[in-house]
């Protein structure tokens, strides 16, 4: 409640409380600290990715160690979502319709993404990057020499989606995939060496 004051010309004045001591100001501070902790607690051993087992196509027992780097052809599971670098091949492009930068190849990359998890899953090429030495760069390039190119959509559960990621790249350099999508905080990745 808000207290009344007289005042030394005889005018009564209200005080408010200050912003600090308001039932709005206490609870949203009581949330801010709720998701700091949560936040904190969410570093823990099973918020990594695993490897999967692909002969049964399970993740590996519980003893495994959790990893965050896969070679093509391995299957990483994190948060129920498997993902899988298929193959990787080079191209040219069509000289007359379309070409990579000089010195370049277009890099074709084809995935797939299975949704294991109990609750539906967003995904999107933008969620994906092609690391050439370090630059990091979108795998959203269009050429006419490759079908199949992954959109984005929703995956119910026990949904998959296989398609091509194209990027330009020097393939004489080390070549990764990084998948850093929203079902991650911005430290958890997936890295895929592709050479």
């Amino acid at each position: 409640m808000s207290k009344k004051i007289v005042g030394d010309d005889g005018k009564t004045y209200v005080q408010k409380k200050p912003f600090y001591k308001r039932v709005w100001f206490i609870i949203l501070a009581i949330i801010v600290v709720i998701v700091i902790f949560s936040q904190m607690g969410s570093g823990n051993s099973d918020d990594s990715a695993k490897k999967v087992d692909s002969s049964s196509s399970k993740t590996a027992s519980s003893s495994s160690k959790a990893q965050s780097t896969f070679k093509v052809g391995e299957t990483a599971e994190y948060k129920g979502v498997q993902f899988k670098v298929n193959k990787v091949d080079f191209t040219d492009g069509d000289p007359d319709v379309d070409s990579p930068d000089s010195g370049k190849q277009y890099v074709v990359m084809n995935i797939t993404m299975t949704n294991n998890g109990d609750e539906k899953y967003e995904y999107n090429p933008y969620d994906f990057k092609l690391d050439d030495n370090g630059n990091q760069t979108d795998v959203t390039e269009i050429t006419s020499s490759v079908n199949d190119t992954l959109n984005s959509g929703t995956l119910a559960k026990g949904g998959s989606v296989t398609g091509n990621l194209v990027g330009q790249a020097n393939t004489s350099n080390k070549l990764k995939l990084i998948y850093s999508g929203s079902i991650f905080s911005q430290k958890e990745t997936i890295t895929f060496d592709l050479n």
